[in-house]
């Protein structure tokens, strides 16, 4: 089975593209917990904007909630100049959620963008 995310850096383009996609097992999470500080290391962060393809994520459990906020709790650690979530049209409830967690977990630099 393929994992539900991938993590690739773009250096020329000072970007940082991230996919995401089903539902995270707690194996899925530990992984991707590892994969996203060895990239964060990799880059300078500050002058990098993360872009996170949200299109084929699966809506969020209670559980899910609380690990994305971990997540985004890293990505305004790591310091990206921006954090942009992309999401398709249909995902209204997605669009609440990764807002609703963006701002308690104090991600002040996101952008919701729906294409």
């Amino acid at each position: 089975m393929t994992q539900p995310y991938s993590i690739q850096t773009n250096q020329a383009a000072k970007k940082v593209d991230m996919k995401v996609s089903g539902t995270f097992t707690p194996q899925d999470y530990q992984n991707f917990v590892r994969d996203y500080a060895k990239m964060a290391s990799s880059i300078d962060a500050k002058t990098f904007t993360l872009e996170v393809d949200c299109r084929d994520m699966d809506l969020l459990g209670t559980d899910e909630v609380e690990k994305l906020k971990g997540s985004f709790t890293s990505y305004k650690e790591t310091g990206f100049q921006k954090v942009v979530f992309i999401i398709s049209p249909a995902q209204t409830i997605i669009k609440m959620q990764l807002g609703r967690v963006a701002r308690e977990s104090g991600l002040s630099n996101h952008e919701i963008m729906t294409k």
